[in-house]
């Protein structure tokens, strides 16, 4: 559920972040905080992009939906949630 999503947050100051730098990061914080894993949903607020696009889902964004319904375990917010990132665990 995603109420139980581990939030961490990733503060960003001294260079311009951009969703690639953002999502390096992230993924890089991802590895010393779970076990193998896996990007399954993000947005970025600087495009007002996010994946998967969800769009018939009305009670909260589409792609925080998703990753509630697929395994979603760590929320990773880079400079107050101008990007986020979503991971699950991928079991060996």
């Amino acid at each position: 559920m995603l109420s139980e999503l581990l939030t961490l947050g990733i503060r960003i100051e001294g260079k311009e972040a951009d969703f690639a730098l953002a999502r390096r990061l992230s993924e890089d914080l991802a590895s010393t905080v779970i076990n193998g894993p896996m990007l399954i949903a993000w947005f970025d607020g600087k495009k007002g992009e996010e994946h998967p696009a969800v769009p018939e889902c009305q009670h909260k964004p589409g792609w925080l939906a998703y990753a509630e319904g697929h395994g979603g375990r760590l929320r990773i917010d880079v400079n107050d949630s101008e990007y986020s990132f979503i991971f699950a665990a991928v079991e060996a």
